[in-house]
């Protein structure tokens, strides 16, 4: 059925998909999101996520009312950004402060926190997993596992790095749509400590985040998940471990005590409190995960006549060592609502040229930001590269990653 009125599908409920439905709303144009959760609580993991040089336009695209809320959603409740903010870079074996990143106004936000803030107003319909797209001359139409279809103007997929609207788009080479693999493993979990000590020496190091690198090739991140709590044992940590490996972690699925195994081995050799961010959890009180990390260079698609596009991970999905992974999904937002306000009518012509213009500006900025930060996560894990590393000598600017602007076909 066409639709009678402009209407937007987002497929996707995570931070890019959300973040276009208030842009989308902003502008006059209905907007619904269909999620493949079964609710926004089906997932039990949770994390945490950075914005570093996207704060301004994360505020531009959403209500006022929202926006003033984004600090209550913050990991530390307490910390005030600030324009002098640093990130520090420690050598993991000797506690040696290698670096002070640069990192003004830098904020990080609860994942499961941010994204309950960013759904209030936003018409969501959840347990919807994508099945189909057909694409007409006067629209689109979803067609879902349940057996339902919605019809709009236009689609988006936001449905995160193993995007199923990519793979439509790249129906005719499906190897294009492909996640490509790293060397790199990553190992994490969110975890409290029965140690109040190691929680307060853990915090004591910078409230945010901290990142150690070693020369046996072991990175960690650890930041501050909840700190709200009186009791440091109460505090919650997420902890990310990567290093080379070339195991086949799809022959057989590791389980969590043999992941976080992993993890202490991987820390023999850091020192206080680094080592104890793994080896002072206590075995079976949480869960861990472990994966390759995979990314998606950015490239042009065919978008049928401005009907269909990308946005978020989907589009440019990046290993996240410089955490450049969130400010790019709100650039995607926040350069898609300029193209909306510069339409000269609402109407669907409008709209594909809008969602044409907003292509142009993010392809070559997704493919930078996907091998700007694939180059800095290889030199990273080699002792004789890391110094030169994008984090280390760029810091967390949105600038580091310019080198890589191209867009390859």
């Amino acid at each position: 059925m066409a639709p009678k009125e402009m209407r937007v599908l987002i497929i996707g409920a995570g931070s890019a998909g959300l973040l276009m439905a208030h842009v989308f709303k902003k502008a006059g144009i209905e907007a619904t999101v269909f999620e493949q959760d079964a609710s926004p609580t089906t997932r039990p993991r949770d994390w945490s996520f950075g914005v570093y040089w996207a704060q301004s336009p994360l505020v531009d695209c959403l209500p006022p009312d929202l926006a003033a809320r984004l600090p209550t959603v913050q990991t530390d409740l307490l910390f005030k950004p600030h324009k002098d903010e640093v990130l520090p870079i420690h050598h993991g074996g000797t506690g040696e402060l290698l670096r002070h990143v640069e990192a003004p106004y830098a904020v990080r936000y609860r994942r499961k926190a941010f994204l309950k803030l960013l759904s209030e107003g936003v018409d969501i319909q959840f347990g919807k997993t994508l099945a189909g797209i057909s694409v007409t001359e006067i629209g689109v139409t979803a067609t879902f596992t349940d057996g339902t279809e919605e019809s709009g103007t236009m689609l988006i997929g936001a449905d995160g790095a193993h995007s199923a609207v990519r793979k439509f788009l790249f129906q005719s080479s499906p190897q294009d749509a492909e996640l490509l693999d790293t060397p790199i493993v990553a190992s994490e979990t969110v975890a409290k400590f029965d140690d109040a000590d190691v929680a307060l020496a853990l915090r004591e190091v910078h409230p945010l985040a901290y990142i150690t690198i070693n020369p046996n090739g072991v990175f960690t991140f650890a930041s501050t998940q909840d700190c709200s709590a009186a009791d440091p044992t109460d505090w919650t940590f997420a902890i990310i471990m990567t290093w080379r490996s070339d195991e086949d972690l799809s022959a057989a699925p590791k389980s969590h005590r043999e992941i976080h195994e992993d993890m202490i081995q991987h820390s023999q050799d850091l020192t206080w409190p680094f080592k104890e961010a793994a080896t002072a959890i206590r075995p079976g009180s949480v869960p861990f995960w472990q994966g390759r990390m995979t990314y998606w260079p950015t490239k042009p698609w065919d978008g049928q006549r401005g009907r269909v596009t990308l946005a978020g991970d989907a589009a440019h999905a990046m290993t996240f060592h410089r955490g450049q992974g969130l400010g790019n999904a709100i650039t995607d937002a926040a350069v898609l609502q300029q193209c909306l306000q510069a339409m000269n009518s609402h109407t669907p012509e409008e709209l594909a040229k809008a969602v044409r213009a907003y292509e142009a500006e993010m392809w070559p900025r997704g493919y930078g930001a996907v091998m700007g930060n694939l180059e800095n996560t290889l030199a990273l894990h080699d002792w004789d590269t890391v110094m030169k590393s994008p984090i280390v000598t760029g810091g967390v600017k949105r600038e580091a990653d310019e080198a890589h602007v191209s867009v390859s076909g």
